[in-house]
């Protein structure tokens, strides 16, 4: 089986959703690397999780670190890609190598317009997406790789990357239940709809 389209899983923070989430063929998952963010993995942490898993690009994410810190953090993990929400950081961690995804709201789509980051990770405070939202991804779509990263259900996923175009989506992990048991809900259903047989 494969998904129809990218997938990036955010704010992973435990074995089961890593696992889970390789095995649904997703193409990148994120870690929290930055020590004051509530999904934070250490570095070992990070290792021995990954050893697990095949097939998917590994995510280090950051929201307040400054570039020094960003840069000798991903050097010391391992990791070519990097989630940020400072767009001042992109030209810098494009030019140290790194393959960036720039998180922004898209309330400050207008913001980016000088700025090239190799993926962009559109996010809302609606819980579905409006028309006008709708209408600036598919513009923004049209210059950028672009994750919608809000507004996806099960039921609306094939009908809103169809009409703006969408590169992906992305979703985020969730805490387990108790070790070892995760509830999957909202983001299983989603993965499922996506699914489609490889000889299709």
């Amino acid at each position: 089986m494969a998904l129809k389209t990218h997938v990036l899983i955010s704010s992973v923070n435990n074995l089961s959703d890593a696992r889970y989430c390789a095995g649904m063929h997703v193409n990148y998952i994120g870690f929290g690397f930055e020590k004051t963010d509530n999904n934070y993995i250490p570095r070992e942490t990070f290792k021995e999780l990954t050893e697990w898993l095949s097939g998917v690009d590994f995510v280090g994410e950051f929201s307040h670190y400054e570039t020094q810190d960003v840069r000798m953090t991903l050097q010391d993990y391992g990791t070519k890609y990097v989630q940020i929400r400072n767009k001042d950081q992109v030209k810098q961690l494009q030019l140290d190598g790194f393959t960036v995804i720039l998180t922004i709201d898209i309330t400050d789509w207008l913001s980016i317009e000088n700025i090239h980051p190799d993926y962009l990770v559109i996010e809302s405070h609606h819980k579905a997406l409006t028309e006008e939202e709708i209408h600036i991804i598919t513009k923004l779509g049209t210059e950028h790789k672009v994750f919608i990263g809000s507004g996806i259900t099960e039921e609306n996923v094939d009908s809103i990357l169809e009409e703006t175009k969408a590169y992906g989506i992305a979703l985020q992990g969730g805490n387990e239940i108790r070790p070892g048991y995760k509830d999957y809900d909202a983001l299983a259903d989603i993965l499922e709809a996506l699914e489609v047989d490889d000889l299709e």
